[in-house]
């Protein structure tokens, strides 16, 4: 009987400090946060097209792959991207995309036409633990269900800047997230006719490097 009780002690110790050493995220931010630049290009605007999410890196001050192309993309929708993005934010070495250690769900936010913010709630992050980490925030084309779904279509991407945050557990939430704004923004794919007039100048100037 002495065993039985000293293992469940053991348990339930050992169950209470997994708990408390999983890092919690309190995802939400309040207003103009995030700026749709798609759905009526160039003009920029808060609407609800727009879901969002966040990658994590363990230790402070980590800087992404994507950062290479630019820091963050502008709220006015005038950038000119490529699907390297989307390839530099999926395949991140260091970053991982925020999953509910809870549900196996990517936690993510629909940003609200109102005021351009989102609303989170206090969400287990898969594993995370305690203590410092990198984020940054991405936002896509709402009408892809994931991340996923919107890279293979080549949609709309935005992200911004990274932020030093702390993890905390769910006995000291919240935490405290601090976004600059960025805007989501079309990637630029160019189209069939550009490709062609590209070749045929190609062409040109090999056949004038011949006759010359």
């Amino acid at each position: 009987m002495k065993k039985l009780v000293l293992i469940s002690t053991l348990v339930a110790v050992l169950a209470g400090t997994s708990a408390f050493g999983q890092g919690y995220m309190n995802f939400s931010q309040g207003k103009s946060a995030v700026w749709d630049g798609f759905t009526a290009a160039p003009n920029a605007s808060r609407t609800s097209n727009v879901d969002v999410a966040f990658l994590w890196a363990s230790g402070n001050s980590v800087v992404p792959t994507v950062a290479s192309i630019m820091a963050s993309t502008p709220t006015n929708g005038t950038a000119s991207l490529t699907s390297a993005a989307w390839t530099d934010i999926l395949n991140d070495p260091n970053f991982h995309l925020g999953v509910n250690n809870n549900t196996a769900a990517l936690i993510s936010a629909v940003v609200q036409n109102a005021n351009g913010g989102f609303n989170g709630v206090a969400t287990p992050v898969q594993g995370s633990s305690l203590g410092a980490c990198t984020l940054f925030i991405i936002g896509w084309n709402s009408a892809y269900a994931t991340p996923a779904l919107a890279a293979a279509a080549n949609s709309a991407v935005g992200w911004s800047v990274t932020q030093n945050y702390v993890l905390v557990d769910n006995l000291t939430l919240p935490g405290t997230m601090t976004l600059t704004p960025f805007g989501v923004t079309p990637i630029a794919v160019p189209e069939p006719t550009t490709m062609a007039l590209a070749g045929l100048g190609g062409l040109s100037l090999l056949l004038f490097r011949r006759r010359k």
